[in-house]
Order: C-alpha cells, then structure tokens, then sequence
C-alpha cells in the first residue's frame, strides 16, 4: 500500500473510528493504533487470499480496501475482548467461537489456491 493509499485509508477509518480523549492518550498515538489496525488488517487479508503462497511484499488488492476497513473497525472493538470465551452478568450472556475476525467477514475473502497443472512452467529445471 503506497503512501498516499495508506492516507486515504486512515482518512476513511477516522471516520468509523472517531478520536476519543478518554480513550487515547494524544492525536499521534490515535493515528498509530489507526496505522497499525490497517497494516494487521492488510496482511490478514493476503494470508487469507495467499493462503499458500509468501505474500509480505504483496500488495493489498483495491477491490478489499472496503474489507480492511471494516476488519479494522471489529480488530478495534475486539481489542478489550480478546481471549473471552464466555462472559455472564444480570442474567445477560455474551458468548464468542474463537478470538479475530467474525466468520461472515472473513468470508468475504476467497482464497487464490491453485494445482499447478504443469511444474515445468512454474520451476526451472536441474541440468543433471
């Protein structure tokens, strides 16, 4: 993601997730969590379309930039609730499968997964 992408996504995850006083310490700090949430949410989208493949220095797809905002956005409210299986107060219960991303998000994204059909296009020979 080149910078002036990069911008243009923090630009937008602003406005899902507003600067707080009482939760943030300062603007800069607001911005890093912001920037961080962007590269996790990046790279967990090239592991689940690249599943097989070394995709750090891949490029995050424009068509998932929508995906990745909303990936942060949950990554944001999951980050006091990681870890909680089960959770019960008043009579009100509140239950998870596993800790990251919901299922219907994580969905969204279909893996690039492929049986090379020929070795000799994808390998160079050994000259034996």
């Amino acid at each position: 993601m080149s910078e002036n992408e990069l911008e243009i996504q923090l630009d937008e995850l602003k406005k899902r997730i507003p600067f707080e006083i009482g939760i943030h310490e300062s603007k800069k700090v607001y911005e890093q969590i912001l920037t961080d949430l962007l590269n996790d949410s990046k790279f967990i989208c090239l592991s689940l379309l690249f599943p097989y493949e070394d995709y750090v220095n891949y490029k995050l797809p424009e068509r998932y930039y929508n995906w990745q905002l909303r990936a942060c956005v949950e990554l944001y409210n999951l980050a006091d609730k990681i870890s909680v299986k089960d959770y019960s107060e008043n009579g009100i219960s509140w239950s998870r499968l596993k800790d990251g991303l919901s299922l219907s998000l994580t969905n969204e994204i279909i893996s690039n997964v492929y049986a090379p059909s020929d070795t000799e296009e994808r390998y160079e020979k050994d000259d034996v």
